[in-house]
């Protein structure tokens, strides 16, 4: 009986993100960015019980508490989007994402190039967050559906990355898990460039 709702809400989020040209960039660029974290950090374990590292997996999942120096990043992303607005933050953040990148794929041979990315990742994932679920939120009188349309969008993202960075790692290794992060980062970033 309650699934009535459930599903009349879900079939208005294709036409409530076609009305809304801001949530529909803040979803794809969202979908863009937890993409390309979720890319390398689900693949991550894969690196470091390998031959470069050769880590115990209880060792190598010790490596995400490096993740929670980024968690301080909220309440100052949080400051600086009501200072310079959601979109300057989001782009801040792709750059500082795109940064981590390189360092990833210096980090299949250099423990300390790894710790960097990730402290950089986490805190770009974190002020992309924040800000592009800010612009979800007030850019249509249903926040809630909106929210739920980002949500999604964000998580499809992630699944969909995840799901091609395994192969890419399983035929060209860490340098392919890094490539499909960055082509995750570059299709959310042409979605911050399109102006409508």
């Amino acid at each position: 009986r309650g699934a009535g709702p459930l599903l009349s809400g879900v079939a208005a989020l294709p036409g409530l993100v076609r009305r809304s040209p801001d949530l529909w960039r803040a979803c794809l660029r969202q979908a863009g960015m937890f993409g390309a974290w979720s890319a390398l950090w689900t693949s991550l374990a894969l690196l470091l019980t390998g031959r470069t590292y050769g880590l115990s997996t209880a060792t190598a999942g010790l490596f995400g508490l490096f993740g929670l120096a980024a968690s301080a990043v909220a309440p100052l992303a949080g400051g600086l989007v009501d200072r310079f607005g959601a979109t300057r933050v989001v782009r801040s953040a792709y750059v500082l994402a795109a940064a981590s990148v390189p360092l990833f794929w210096l980090g299949g041979h250099t423990m300390a190039a790894l710790f960097l990315a990730a402290v950089a990742i986490h805190a770009a994932l974190v002020a992309s967050h924040v800000a592009n679920q800010t612009l979800a939120l007030t850019t249509t009188s249903t926040p809630a559906t909106a929210n739920t349309a980002y949500v999604v969008s964000g998580f499809a993202g992630a699944a969909l990355a995840s799901s091609v960075a395994a192969p890419a790692f399983a035929h060209w290794g860490w340098s392919g898990v890094c490539a499909v992060a960055a082509v995750w980062l570059v299709l959310g970033w042409t979605t911050t460039a399109v102006r409508r």
